[in-house]
């Protein structure tokens, strides 16, 4: 095996992880436009999105990726909030 199919198959099983951890965060978005609409709660929370996007930059080791992941972050709570108008409208 070549090091470009090593480093392929190495980002096949991390889009895997991803994969499943995605599916996991989308269920349980679900499960919180489930609560908020008991609660009458609106689906945006900015001061929560941006909490989750400082707490997750903290995490991160090599800050020049900092920009990315934030993008990261933004699009993945978008998607979140796609899922959550998808399920109070049912």
């Amino acid at each position: 095996m070549d090091e470009l199919e090593k480093y392929r198959n190495e980002i096949d099983e991390i889009d895997k992880q991803i994969t499943e951890l995605f599916e996991r965060r989308m269920d349980i978005s679900k499960e919180i436009a489930r609560c908020k609409k008991e609660q009458e709660i609106g689906i945006l929370n900015a001061k929560r999105e941006e909490e989750v996007i400082q707490k997750n930059l903290s995490y991160l080791k090599n800050k020049d990726y900092r920009f990315v992941l934030e993008g990261f972050f933004r699009n993945l709570m978008n998607l979140s909030k796609l899922i959550q108008n998808e399920e109070n409208h049912r």
